[in-house]
């Protein structure tokens, strides 16, 4: 047989609607599924699609088939049409196919069938819809698919334009300030490194929420305390009890702020309860350092409170003095200096535990059970005084991933999830949407990727 005509169904809708599983093979079963299915389904264009086909076939006096996938589009569905479409060229052995479709989604198995034959002919059959309304559609759910697989791309194009949304909607025009804070804070955490750290934490933080824990609790008076700090300096502020406005009594303005304003107490108190919190969360999952960590943060805050307390003092009252805050200043300095070696004393026993922990991991060479060098152990994570998970290479790797720890630390060998092809083929796409003078790049790139592979000789 020289020609053979294949119409594709990617999604199954035949199966689903009509019940007949593919490959549908010869013209009085292609019409007669295509009758049944007209009559469930007027307004599909597979059905158009089935006569299509029908038609290209009687016109060139040869074969028609069709190929359905599964209504789980993507990697399902094409095994699908990749078997039916062996079992159909091993039958009639053609020179060469005919391919219909009725739109940009079914074509995306081009690639499939050109791998086993030659396609002389590519028909789309468009019915009561715009190709180039369908063909932007197809690329805009695309690039909507890619955008929320990736948490990274998904927070700047969804999550930053929801919050200055969200701001607007609840203060109008006059929370152009906050939104103009919120977009320099995170352009701040983007432009030294620290999203992904930000935003893990964050992560955790929320997964840490639970009605069941005090924590919770603590969060949510904080949050309301915080709220009441900026409520109380805010509303000083519109009384004009205090003004900034002469840039000669700014400093003793604020002094005066600091000394007579209840809101920086409230506000130091929020932060406050909220290290209570971690403490306590971390507390439960015996993670000693943090523990520690945020015992020396509650004294800092008791330090920053004597020094601004110090220095507005300085600032207002002339006979104050300079060497008075700086002796508040440095009883601070050594009261939290004593009181970070005592931190040290009171987990003595959990920090030579964890210490030793991290020493037999941190610094080794990371390989997988390939061979594979991964790099060296940068950081070690102790939960429960027992391993939870190490840092090598940029990757994280959870406890279940380490197979021994000795000399070298292996771990189980993670497969990449695309090809490189791929990758770019993605990267082309998200591109071919802000420029469409190039319409055809994305495909050449994969199809002559996917010819040189077929060239290359078996080893």
């Amino acid at each position: 047989m020289k020609h053979l005509i294949v119409c594709v169904d990617r999604d199954d809708d035949i199966g689903r609607k009509v019940g007949v599983k593919g490959p549908i093979i010869g013209r009085e079963l292609n019409l007669e599924v295509a009758q049944k299915f007209a009559l469930v389904d007027p307004g599909d264009t597979d059905v158009n699609a089935i006569y299509m086909a029908v038609k290209t076939a009687d016109e060139m006096k040869t074969e028609v088939v069709t190929l359905t996938g599964s209504e789980h589009v993507g990697l399902i569905s094409d095994q699908e049409i990749s078997r039916q479409l062996d079992e159909v060229l091993t039958k009639f052995k053609p020179e060469s196919i005919i391919f219909v479709s009725d739109g940009m989604d079914d074509e995306q198995v081009i690639p499939i069938v050109q791998s086993r034959i030659k396609i002389d002919a590519v028909q789309r059959i468009v019915v009561r819809q715009s190709r180039e309304l369908e063909k932007a559609y197809f690329k805009f759910a695309s690039f909507m698919r890619e955008v929320s697989s990736d948490p990274t791309i998904a927070r700047l194009i969804f999550g930053l334009p929801g919050l200055i949304l969200l701001l607007l909607g609840l203060g109008g025009m006059q929370a152009l300030s906050l939104i103009l804070a919120v977009i320099g804070l995170y352009l701040i955490i983007k432009g030294f490194g620290l999203e992904e750290q930000f935003f893990s934490g964050m992560s955790a933080f929320l997964k840490s929420l639970s009605v069941d824990r005090i924590s919770t609790i603590l969060y949510f008076l904080a949050f309301i305390t915080f709220f009441l700090g900026v409520s109380y300096a805010w509303g000083d502020i519109q009384k004009g009890i205090f003004k900034f406005t002469d840039s000669n009594t700014t400093l003793t303005t604020a002094g005066l702020f600091i000394l007579n304003s209840s809101s920086i107490n409230i506000i130091l108190l929020s932060v406050m309860i909220v290290v209570l919190g971690r403490m306590i969360d971390d507390w439960h999952f015996k993670r000693i350092p943090q523990v520690r960590r945020y015992m020396i943060l509650a004294a800092f805050i008791v330090f920053v409170k004597i020094v601004l307390d110090a220095g507005a003092n300085y600032m207002v009252n002339e006979d104050y003095g300079f060497e008075r805050f700086m002796l508040n200043a440095l009883v601070g300095v050594v009261s939290l200096a004593i009181w970070t070696r005592m931190t040290d004393y009171f987990f003595l026993h959990e920090m030579s535990i964890i210490k030793k922990v991290i020493k037999e991991t941190e610094g080794k060479e990371v390989n997988d059970t390939s061979g594979t060098k991964l790099g060296k152990v940068s950081k070690v994570v102790v939960e429960n005084l027992k391993l939870k998970e190490i840092t090598a290479g940029g990757r994280s790797f959870p406890l279940k991933e380490i197979v021994s720890i000795g000399e070298e630390i292996v771990v189980k060998k993670q497969e990449e999830d695309e090809s490189a092809a791929v990758k770019v083929s993605k990267v082309v796409k998200q591109f071919k949407l802000q420029t469409p003078m190039f319409p055809n790049f994305s495909d050449t790139f994969i199809h002559s990727k996917h010819k040189k592979k077929q060239q290359r000789p078996d080893s």
